[in-house]
C-alpha cells in the first residue's frame, strides 16, 4: 500500500501584483451555482420518493457520468456517453420539469463538423462534465475521447470545451485541448475545465474571451472527477506528486483568477491503496453564505469558507456517513443553511443527512433495489421546485443503459 503524505498548510503569496478584477454579480446566487434553496421538509430523515425519468434506449449509449446541470429557467440538462457506435460520440439532452418532455440538444461529433474543427476519425465518446449557465447566458460543458489513453499519454482526440444558448440546439466551440476535459465549473464570469492527465486547469473568461492554463499536478492515472470554484472565481484543485515509490504528496491548491497559487491545504481523507481508483473530489454544494461543502470519493467531508483567512478557509470535518467510508457523489443542500443531504453508497444506496451545526449524520435506505447494477455518478442539479436530479447507469437484460432519477421531498415541505 502506498502511504499518503499529508501536506501542512502552506500560505503562499501570489507572484507579482495581484490583478484580480472583482465585479458585481448580474444574476442571483442560486442561478450562478446551479441550484435552488427551498424550505425544509417536515421529516428530513424519511427516504424521498425516487422517480425514473424515461429515456430512449440505445445499444450504443450506456451512462450519464455525472453530466448534469440546469439553466436559469429551471430546465434540466444531461449528457449521455457511449463506448460503442459507429464513431464514438456523446449526446446532450434537455428535460423540462413542467412539461416532462425530454428533447435532444445536439451530438458532439456532429457539432465538431458544424464548427469546422472535426478531423477525420475524431471520437468524443464522453460528455462527462457538469453543465453550467454563465453570466453571458451560455451553457458550458465539455467532451473528451478515451481511445489510446495510458499513463502519461493523452487520448488520441483530446477534449473540447463547448457552449450553447438554452433555446438553441447548435453548439459553439470554445477550445480544443490535448487533455481529456472531465469537469467544468464556474463563478459566472470565469469558466474552468479540468483536464487529465496531470490535473490541468483551463480558464475561459466570458467577458474578454481570453483563455489561460495552469498545471496543478497529479500522479500516474489518477484524476479527480470534480473541482471547486468559489463565488469570486478562485479555483480549488487536488494536487498530487510522488515523493518516492511508497509516498504521495497530496494537497488542495487554491488559485486566484489570474491562476496564481494562493495557498495549499491538506486533504487528510484523500487516500486509496491504488490511487488510480480514487475519484478525488466527487460531490459538492454551495450554501447561502457562499460556503462550499465537498466530498472525496472515500467519503471525507470538507468545508470551504471562501471569505475567511487562509488558516480557517478549509476544514476537514470527517466522514459524512456515520459508519465510515462511503461513496457520496451527489451532494445537495435544501435550505442552504444548516443541512446537507447526499445520495451515497456504502453497501446500499442511502439518503444521507448531515446536520452542520451538530456535526451529526443519519441515513435511510433509498428504494432503488429494483434497479439492477445501479451506479450513480453524482449531481448538484435541482429544479425550481426543489427536486434533485441524480444520474448514472443501470443494467438491463442485454446492456447498461443511462438513467436519470428525480429525487422528490417537496410533498412534505413545512
Amino acid at each position: 500500500m502506498r502511504w499518503i503524505l499529508f501536506v501542512v498548510v502552506l500560505l503562499l503569496t501570489a507572484c507579482g501584483q495581484n490583478n484580480e478584477e472583482i465585479e458585481l454579480p448580474t444574476r442571483n446566487f442560486e442561478n450562478r451555482v446551479g441550484t435552488v434553496f427551498t424550505s425544509l421538509p417536515k421529516d428530513i430523515l424519511a427516504a424521498p420518493t425516487v422517480e425514473i425519468i424515461e429515456l430512449q434506449k440505445s445499444g450504443n449509449l450506456d451512462a450519464i457520468w455525472g453530466a448534469s446541470g440546469r439553466d436559469d429557467a429551471g430546465n434540466i440538462y444531461f449528457g449521455v456517453s457511449s463506448h460503442g457506435g459507429v464513431y464514438g460520440s456523446s449526446f446532450l439532452y434537455q428535460y423540462n420539469p413542467v412539461t416532462k418532455q425530454v428533447s435532444p440538444q445536439g451530438e458532439t461529433v456532429r457539432e465538431l463538423k458544424k464548427n469546422n474543427v472535426y478531423r477525420e476519425g475524431t471520437r468524443q465518446n464522453k460528455l462527462h462534465s457538469k453543465i453550467y449557465q454563465a453570466n453571458d447566458g451560455y451553457l458550458y460543458f465539455s467532451s473528451f475521447d478515451e481511445s489510446g489513453e495510458a499513463e502519461d499519454i493523452n487520448p488520441v482526440w483530446g477534449g473540447h470545451l463547448w457552449r450553447k444558448l438554452p433555446d438553441s440546439e447548435s453548439w459553439e466551440h470554445v477550445m480544443s485541448t490535448e487533455e481529456a476535459l472531465i469537469a467544468v465549473n464556474t463563478n459566472g464570469r470565469y469558466v474552468y475545465a479540468l483536464g487529465y492527465w496531470n490535473h490541468v486547469i483551463y480558464q475561459y473568461d466570458t467577458k474578454t474571451g481570453t483563455t489561460a492554463r495552469v498545471v496543478s499536478g497529479s500522479v500516474k492515472m489518477h484524476v479527480s472527477r470534480n473541482f471547486i470554484v468559489d463565488e469570486v472565481g478562485h479555483v480549488y484543485v487536488p494536487s498530487l506528486s510522488d515523493i518516492d515509490s511508497d509516498i504521495i504528496k497530496v494537497s488542495l491548491k487554491e488559485y486566484d483568477t489570474q491562476l496564481n497559487t494562493v495557498a495549499e491545504y491538506p486533504l487528510p481523507s484523500y487516500q486509496e491503496e491504488n490511487i488510480n481508483n480514487h475519484h478525488g473530489i466527487v460531490g459538492y454544494t454551495s450554501m447561502k453564505n457562499g460556503d462550499i461543502y465537498f466530498t472525496t470519493s472515500d467519503g471525507g467531508l470538507y468545508l470551504i469558507s471562501p471569505f475567511k483567512d487562509k488558516k480557517q478557509k478549509i476544514k476537514y470535518i470527517g466522514m459524512m456517513h456515520p459508519d465510515g467510508s462511503a461513496y457520496i457523489a451527489s451532494l445537495f443542500t435544501i435550505d442552504g443553511e444548516e443541512l446537507l443531504v447526499g445520495i451515497g453508497k456504502r453497501k446500499n444506496y442511502e439518503w444521507i443527512v448531515y446536520e452542520t451545526t451538530l456535526d451529526k449524520s443519519y441515513t435511510t435506505k433509498l428504494e432503488v433495489d429494483h434497479l439492477k447494477g445501479l451506479s450513480l455518478f453524482g449531481s448538484v442539479t435541482k429544479s425550481n421546485n426543489g427536486d434533485m436530479y441524480v444520474v448514472g447507469r443501470h443494467k438491463t437484460e442485454n446492456s447498461y443503459q443511462p438513467i436519470l432519477l428525480k429525487i422528490n421531498k417537496k410533498d412534505s415541505y413545512k
